[in-house]
């Protein structure tokens, strides 16, 4: 009853690609039909002529029935033919879905106290900047399905790698920055606009920047970065802030006389923003700050809404063309017989 309830329970769970194939199913009585009018021509009554060798004809063995296996084996082959052109298939396991992401900016601080090697990486002394690069190559190869850009700045900010979804490019595009590659200052307020610039905000998650760097304090640049934290709270865009340097920030603003009024440090652009302040004097502690911001923005995985389907029209197919062959057979050896 177990192997019956499987088969009707299989049968029931077919489908068919193309359905409409089956109205060729009549097609396979043809050999059938050809073989019966076959026989029925061979039975009719022959005219009665006079035969100078009617006695031979007596004594002559009957004639031998043609053999009726060859026009069934046609007509199942057909039959197996139409069902794979009907394309049988059978539903799979659910596919699941691609994770909606969001927009990373990493703003990356290319300033010359970024040359330090004062960390270490795989046992070996390394630079900030260094350290900072293989932790966002680990964090972007992880977030498939994110959107990813990279800003670097020093004196001043520069696009490095517009928004992309290759993950592994812009690991492999923070790998080519260096120290004092865009000079020696830190104009933090245009490198945190900039990457104000590179986000959707309208779209699906809401976007966050992730920023790198040994000192909170700007000293150049055309926008200070209390403009530049106003204009991300507008957006509603958090920033992360983690600090490479040997000592964590106080946590206070500074002045500085190119701009106008107070200007905050990491730990208050990360407050003001709804992000959060890191200290990481080690790469140990970058990597833990980096899964932190990870599982703090954490993808969305929509439910599966299509399954996997495992075509089966193959069997039919050899089925088919193996009683074709077989029809073969069987005619050749009632040939060779009636000789």
């Amino acid at each position: 009853m177990s192997a019956w309830a499987d088969l009707t329970s299989g049968l029931a769970a077919l489908q068919w690609a193309q359905p409409l194939a089956l109205s060729l199913l009549p097609l396979s009585v043809l050999p059938l039909l050809a073989a019966r009018r076959a026989h029925l021509s061979e039975a009719a009554p022959a005219p009665q002529l006079l035969h100078p060798d009617l006695h031979g004809l007596l004594q002559a063995p009957p004639p031998r029935r043609k053999p009726r296996l060859a026009p069934m084996l046609r007509a199942l082959a057909l039959l197996a033919f139409v069902l794979a052109l009907a394309q049988p298939q059978r539903q799979g396991a659910w596919i699941a879905a691609a994770p909606e992401g969001r927009d990373i900016v990493v703003l990356l601080d290319t300033s010359l106290t970024m040359s330090l090697h004062d960390l270490t990486w795989a046992g070996k002394p390394a630079s900030r900047l260094a350290v900072a690069q293989r932790v966002f190559a680990d964090f972007a190869r992880a977030r498939q399905g994110d959107r990813f850009a990279l800003v670097a700045f020093g004196s001043h900010a520069a696009t490095l790698l517009p928004p992309t979804f290759d993950a592994r490019a812009a690991g492999q595009m923070a790998g080519l920055l260096a120290v004092g590659q865009l000079g020696p200052d830190t104009a933090l307020g245009d490198a945190i606009a900039l990457g104000l610039r590179q986000v959707r905000t309208k779209l699906g998650l809401k976007p966050i920047l992730i920023l790198y760097t040994d000192g909170g304090v700007s000293n150049t640049g055309s926008i200070s970065p209390a403009d530049a934290v106003a204009l991300a709270r507008h957006m509603g865009v958090r920033i992360y802030t983690v600090e490479v340097g040997a000592t964590p920030d106080p946590g206070h603003p500074y002045t500085v006389s190119a701009y106008a009024g107070p200007q905050p440090d990491l730990r208050l652009i990360a407050e003001a923003t709804g992000g959060r302040f890191y200290f990481a004097a080690s790469a140990g502690a970058q990597q833990a700050a980096v899964r932190d911001i990870g599982a703090l923005n954490p993808r969305l995985h929509p439910p599966p809404t299509r399954r996997a389907v495992q075509a089966l029209f193959l069997w039919p197919l050899l089925a088919g063309a193996a009683l074709w062959l077989l029809a073969m057979w069987a005619e050749g050896v009632a040939l060779r017989s009636r000789k």
